[in-house]
């Protein structure tokens, strides 16, 4: 059985998206949430094109995974209430983190090791040998990616008004800010499980003396 889930893997993430897709999909129907409507059109449309595209991407099931539960994290925000408050508004330290701080550092936490892991093969040695420039292009990459979903959340404000849900200059601010923090925490992530010991072990060949 254990062998089964592990063979079939990518087909029982993608089930887990379908499946929630779905029914996020019928509540905000039933709520009549255009914004969210809105928002699990574009997940649709993106998780169709990793579908296609999946091959050539080389994704690890790990990203895979993990970019599924980012999209089941944003759409339950959206679409879930503790009592009269929405998930994506909750308070987890009064005044300072809330959900939406959570979910966006998580985002480009993910965005960043989703954009090493499309690199990895294409990096010169020159690049990484540099690795805290290269660990600034990767944080920019993923703010740009973060800079993209203000975009599509000022189209929701445009065509649906839901200026109070998305919030104001200093939401918006203190989302660049978590997006930040998420992608500089990939980047020491990747530096101290793949690239420093990937430093290392290509030292010691190097110093290795020739039988």
């Amino acid at each position: 059985m254990i062998d089964y889930l592990i063979l079939k893997k990518n087909h029982i993430i993608l089930l887990f998206t379908i499946v929630y897709l779905i029914a996020f999909t019928a509540n905000a129907f039933f709520w009549l949430n255009f914004e969210f409507l809105y928002y699990t059109v574009v997940m649709s449309i993106l998780i169709y094109a990793i579908v296609i595209i999946y091959k050539r991407l080389h994704l690890a099931s790990f990203i895979l995974v993990n970019l599924s539960l980012l999209g089941f994290f944003h759409l339950l925000g959206g679409n879930f209430y503790w009592g009269q408050t929405r998930l994506y508004d909750l308070y987890f330290l009064e005044g300072i983190i809330r959900y939406d701080n959570l979910v966006h550092t998580y985002a480009t936490f993910i965005a960043t090791l989703t954009l090493y892991s499309l690199l990895n093969n294409f990096i010169d040695e020159k690049i990484r040998s540099r690795y805290p420039l290269f660990a600034l292009g990767l944080i920019l990459m993923a703010l740009g990616m973060g800079a993209i979903n203000e975009l599509l959340e000022l189209f929701a404000v445009l065509a649906f008004g839901v200026t109070q849900q998305v919030g104001d200059y200093f939401n918006n601010a203190f989302d660049i800010l978590f997006n930040t923090i998420g992608a500089s925490l990939a980047t020491v992530i990747i530096y101290f499980y793949i690239e420093r010991p990937r430093f290392i072990k290509k030292i010691n060949a190097e110093t290795k003396p020739n039988n």
